[in-house]
């Protein structure tokens, strides 16, 4: 999407409107009874939301790290719903049934904007954007060089991945971008966005493993941690700081009726 469609569209739902909207949505309370999904998905034209706090919606709704690092304010109720009290006292999970108008099904970002444009009806929410540095990983090439190989140009290209433990990925002829992708994963990889500044443009062999469960270096996780494991293959994963659009929470109200 362009600089001048997503300034109109954000001026659009800033007045209250949207070009966006769903045919008919429900939310309502969801108390955690230890099972069931804990994510927002979309299946064909309908969005759900199940067992999903405020702060998890909004992520979705404006594409947001999944670690909440741009994501500030709003009430206490509007994060961290309940998971463990199963008689969901005081709970502030929710679920959340969407249904966009018949005919194709919109992309992800009309979805989102029309997950905005929701919250801003059922929740009264209003925010307001921050550019903020917030941390993240530099993928670069160690002092040795890479200790993998450069795919030959007849080799059919797999990626295979096992979660382990260890987390493993074999790969033949693929780009750096898999390896990128799993290293900044909030499952199974560093939490933070990883930015490739290796410089490495063509297709690649290479085996990776690590323990997603231990960040550190430890004889007790099964398998090495993610910075040694990026180390064998001559790379380094070094802390640094990147701007994002951030996203401060200046009004939310729980949610209308259905």
């Amino acid at each position: 999407m362009n600089l001048a469609l997503c300034a109109l569209l954000f001026a659009m739902l800033s007045a209250g409107q949207s070009p966006f909207t769903f045919e008919v949505a429900s939310i309502r309370l969801q108390p955690w009874t230890n099972e069931g999904r804990v994510e927002v998905y979309v299946r064909g034209n309908t969005l759900y939301g199940e067992h999903v706090d405020l702060y998890r919606l909004i992520d979705f709704a404006y594409g947001l790290r999944p670690d909440e690092a741009q994501l500030s304010g709003g009430p206490a109720w509007a994060r961290h719903g309940i998971l463990s009290d199963v008689s969901g006292a005081e709970s502030v999970l929710y679920y959340v049934e969407a249904k966009a108008p018949d005919g194709p099904p919109p992309n992800m970002t009309e979805f989102r904007l029309m997950l905005q444009a929701l919250l801003a009806e059922r929740f009264q929410l209003r925010v307001h954007h921050v550019q903020r540095d917030l941390p993240v990983f530099r993928l670069v090439v160690a002092k040795d060089g890479p200790k993998f190989r450069l795919s030959a140009v007849d080799t059919k290209p797999a990626l295979a991945m096992a979660d382990g433990p260890p987390f493993r990925i074999h790969a033949l002829h693929e780009s750096l971008k898999s390896l990128v992708d799993n290293l900044a994963d909030p499952n199974h990889g560093t939490r933070r966005p990883v930015i490739d500044q290796t410089g490495l443009q063509g297709f690649y062999d290479f085996d990776i493993a690590w323990s997603p469960d231990d960040l550190a270096s430890s004889a007790d996780t099964e398998g090495p941690s993610i910075f040694d494991a990026v180390r064998r293959l001559g790379l380094k994963l070094e802390p640094a700081t990147a701007p994002f659009d951030t996203i401060v929470i200046d009004h939310a109200e729980r949610p209308s009726g259905n």
